[in-house]
C-alpha cells in the first residue's frame, strides 16, 4: 500500500493547475516578459560557464574509477538536497561530460556544454541539426535524475525512443543512474518497472495514453488526501499506477510536439465489437454521391470542411423524403452526409490517410508522416472513409478520457526541449508554457548553400522538373535527399525515378519498419532517398568517405510545409556539422499549401513573386493554427479549472 500511496501523493504534487486566460494589460504585461526574457544575451553566461567546464577537464580525465564513482555520488547527494550550483554544479557538468567519453567514446564540444546549461534551466533551447542533441539531453537528464525523481525525455518514436536509450545508457550508468523506455510493444509489468527508474525515454502517445489510464482508474479521486483516505478502506481497489507522478521532462523536436501538435487529443477510448449503423453510413454516402460541388455544397480548403448550400439542404430534403425513419431529422442526416461528402472531397487516399493490406483504415501523422496506430477521426468520419474505400466499417468508438498533448505538457512544474527551429515560435512557446527560447550557436559554422526557389505552373510540370533535377545530381555521383508532404507525392516520385531506371530507396508511412537502414545510407555516394516529412529522422545521416569532395548531400523540398519552420528542418538534413551541403524548393502554383491558403492569388505568382507568395501562404496557415491552439488553450484552462483530470 506504501508504495501506490507514494504513486498517487506524486502524481496529485505534480499537477499545476493553470490561471485563466490572460487578457487585456494582463495579457500585454506577460508577453512584455517574455520578449525581455527571450532578449536576455544568455548566450555570455552560457559559454563563461561551459569555458569553467573545460577548464576541471585534465583534473576530472585524470580521475580512476573508483574516485570517480566517490564525486558522482557526492556531488548526486548535494542535489538530492537541492544544493547543485556554483562550483558543484561545474564538475558535476565536468563529470556528465567525462562520463560520456569514457561510456560512449564521445566528448561533448563547447556549444553541447551550454546546451545542457541551459536545459538544467528549464529553457528551450535550439540547436542546429546534427548538433548532437541526444548527447547533451543525456547530460543533462543525468543531472536532473539526481535530484530523486524520475526525468522523463519525450522523442518522436519508439525508434529514436530505444536506440536513444540503449546508446546513452553507459552515460548514465557511469552517472549512477538507470534508464529506462517504453515504446507501443512494451508490457503493463514492464511500463511499471521502467516508469520508475531515474531517466525514461518515452514517445508523447505513450505517456499520454498511460498517464489517461491511470486518470481512469482513480475514478472520482480528486485530491490526494481523498486518495490516502480511499486506500486505507480499499487499498487494492485502485491497482497500481504506471505514471509516478510529473515531475521534469526534455522534450525532443520541441516545436513539433509544443506547437504543430499541441492540439492534438489523445483519447483512449472502448470499442463495441460490431458497428450497429453500417447502413446508415452507407446510406448518407448514396445520398451525398447525389450532391453536386459549388451548386449543392461548398468546401473550405483552409480546414478541409464542407458546408451545404441552401440547395443542398434543399436537395438532401428531396432524396431523403421516402427513406423514413432516421432520414426525416433534418439535423442527423445532414451531419451524417456532411461527414460523407468530407471523406469523399478534403481527405485523399496516401496523403491523409492509408488502407492497409488487412482493410483498415491507418490516419498517417500530417507532421511526421508516420502511421497512427490505434487512432480514429471522431463523429463518424472515419466510417464515412471507411465506407468510402468499401473496407469493413469499424464501430465508433466511446470516449472515456481524452487530453491535448498541450494540456498535458503544462501539467510539468519543469520542462525543458531542444529542436533545430525554435525561434520563430518563441513568442507562443513563452505565452503557452512560459519557456523562453536560447539559440546555440554551431559547433562549426555551416556552410549549407541554398539555391534559388523554382517555381512551375502545374504539378506535372513540378514532377518533371523535381526528377530531372535528381538525376542530374546523381549524375555527379552525390547523395540526394528528396523531401515530400505525403506518401502519394512519395509515390510519385519513385515511380518517374523507377521510370528511368534510378535506383532509390523510400521512406514514408508504410516503410517506417526500414526506417533506420534507409537513413544510414542516405549520405553514401550516388544514393537517392525519397521520404515524408523529416522531423526527427534523419539523425543518422553521415556522409560516406568522398561526399563531401562532391558537394555533400543535396535536399530538394519538392511543396512549401503550412510553416517555415518545417521547411527549414528538412534543408537542416544537408551540411551538418561543418560538411558541405546544399538545398532547394521545387514548388508549383497546383501544391497543397497554395490551393488552401492562397487560392485567389496563387495564378499571379509571376506578379507576386513566388517566394513572397509562399511566404503569404504560410503566415495565413500559421494565423489559422495560432487561432485553433488558443481556442483549445481556452478550453484546456476551463478544464484544468473544472475537472480532475
Amino acid at each position: 500500500m506504501s508504495s501506490v500511496a507514494h504513486d498517487l501523493w506524486s502524481v496529485f504534487d505534480a499537477r499545476r493547475v493553470k490561471a485563466k486566460e490572460l487578457r487585456g494589460l494582463d495579457q500585454f504585461c506577460h508577453g512584455m516578459v517574455g520578449w525581455f526574457k527571450n532578449k536576455r544575451r544568455i548566450l555570455p553566461r552560457l559559454a563563461a560557464q561551459a569555458q569553467r567546464v573545460e577548464t576541471l577537464e585534465p583534473e576530472i580525465h585524470a580521475l580512476g574509477a573508483t574516485r570517480f564513482r566517490e564525486e558522482v555520488a557526492e556531488l548526486r547527494d548535494l542535489a538530492r538536497l537541492d544544493r547543485l550550483d556554483g562550483p558543484a554544479l561545474d564538475r558535476a557538468l565536468a563529470l556528465g561530460r567525462e562520463a560520456a567519453v569514457r561510456g560512449v567514446g564521445l566528448r561533448p564540444f563547447f556549444v553541447q556544454i551550454m546546451g545542457a546549461v541551459a536545459l538544467c534551466e528549464g529553457l528551450i533551447t535550439e540547436m542546429a541539426t546534427g548538433e548532437g542533441k541526444t548527447l547533451t539531453a543525456a547530460v543533462a537528464a543525468s543531472l536532473w535524475a539526481w535530484m530523486g525523481r524520475p526525468v522523463h525525455v519525450i522523442t518522436v518514436n519508439d525508434y529514436l525512443v530505444q536506440r536513444d536509450a540503449t546508446d546513452m545508457r553507459p552515460i548514465y550508468e557511469l552517472m549512477g543512474l538507470n534508464v529506462g523506455y517504453v515504446i507501443h510493444e512494451t508490457t503493463p509489468s514492464e511500463r511499471y518497472d521502467h516508469y520508475r527508474r531515474d531517466v525514461v525515454y518515452i514517445t508523447s502517445k505513450e505517456l499520454v495514453a498511460d498517464f489517461l489510464r491511470d486518470q481512469i482508474a482513480l475514478g472520482n479521486l480528486r485530491t490526494a488526501t481523498q486518495t490516502a483516505v480511499g486506500l486505507l478502506i480499499a487499498p487494492s481497489h485502485h491497482g497500481r499506477l504506471l505514471v509516478p507522478g510529473l515531475w521534469k521532462v526534455i522534450v525532443d523536436e520541441a516545436d513539433s510536439l509544443l506547437i504543430d501538435e499541441a492540439v492534438t487529443p489523445l483519447i483512449i477510448s472502448n470499442s463495441p465489437e460490431a458497428e450497429g449503423n453500417t447502413q446508415l453510413y452507407q446510406h448518407a454516402d448514396t445520398l451525398a454521391a447525389q450532391l453536386q460541388q459549388k451548386a449543392d455544397f461548398t468546401i473550405d480548403w483552409s480546414t478541409r470542411s464542407v458546408e451545404l448550400t441552401q440547395r443542398g439542404h434543399n436537395r438532401l430534403d428531396e432524396l431523403a423524403r421516402d427513406d423514413g425513419g432516421f432520414w426525416q431529422g433534418q439535423r442527423r442526416r445532414e451531419e451524417l452526409v456532411t461527414q460523407a461528402l468530407t471523406a469523399r472531397y478534403c481527405f485523399i487516399r496516401d496523403e491523409q490517410y492509408l488502407v492497409s493490406t488487412e482493410d483498415k483504415v491507418q490516419i498517417v501523422d500530417e507532421f511526421t508522416g508516420r502511421i497512427m496506430a490505434d487512432r480514429s477521426w471522431r463523429h463518424g468520419l472515419h466510417q464515412a472513409i471507411e465506407v468510402k474505400e468499401g473496407v469493413p466499417v469499424t464501430a465508433d468508438k466511446e470516449n472515456l478520457a481524452r487530453m491535448s498533448f498541450q494540456r498535458f505538457f503544462r501539467q510539468y512544474p519543469i520542462m525543458a526541449g531542444m529542436t533545430g527551429t525554435a525561434w520563430e515560435s518563441r513568442g507562443e512557446l513563452w505565452g503557452i508554457y512560459h519557456r523562453p527560447v536560447i539559440r546555440i550557436p554551431t559547433n562549426k559554422p555551416c556552410i549549407r548553400t541554398h539555391l534559388p526557389l523554382r517555381f512551375f505552373d502545374t504539378l506535372l510540370q513540378k514532377w518533371e522538373a523535381v526528377v530531372h533535377r535528381v538525376c542530374e545530381i546523381n549524375d555527379t555521383g552525390a547523395p540526394v535527399l528528396v523531401g515530400t508532404r505525403s506518401v502519394l507525392a512519395s509515390e510519385e516520385v519513385s515511380r518517374r525515378l523507377a521510370a528511368l531506371g534510378r535506383s532509390h530507396r523510400v521512406l514514408n508511412a508504410t516503410q517506417t519498419a526500414q526506417e533506420a537502414s534507409i537513413v544510414a545510407e542516405a549520405g553514401q555516394q550516388g544514393k537517392i532517398t525519397v521520404a515524408t516529412n523529416m522531423a526527427g529522422r534523419g539523425t543518422d545521416i553521415r556522409l560516406a568517405r568522398g561526399v563531401a569532395e562532391m558537394g555533400g548531400l543535396h535536399v530538394i523540398a519538392t511543396e512549401p510545409h503550412t510553416s517555415g519552420r518545417v521547411d527549414r528542418q528538412l534543408y537542416g538534413r544537408a551540411a551538418r556539422q561543418g560538411d558541405p551541403g546544399s538545398a532547394q524548393m521545387l514548388a508549383s502554383a497546383e501544391d497543397d499549401l497554395l490551393m488552401r491558403h492562397a487560392a485567389r492569388l496563387r495564378r499571379q505568382w509571376r506578379g507576386i513573386g513566388p517566394a513572397r507568395l509562399i511566404a503569404l501562404a504560410q503566415a495565413r496557415a500559421e494565423r489559422l493554427a495560432r487561432f485553433n491552439r488558443k481556442q483549445v488553450l481556452r478550453n484546456d484552462d476551463w478544464m484544468d479549472q473544472s475537472l480532475p483530470f
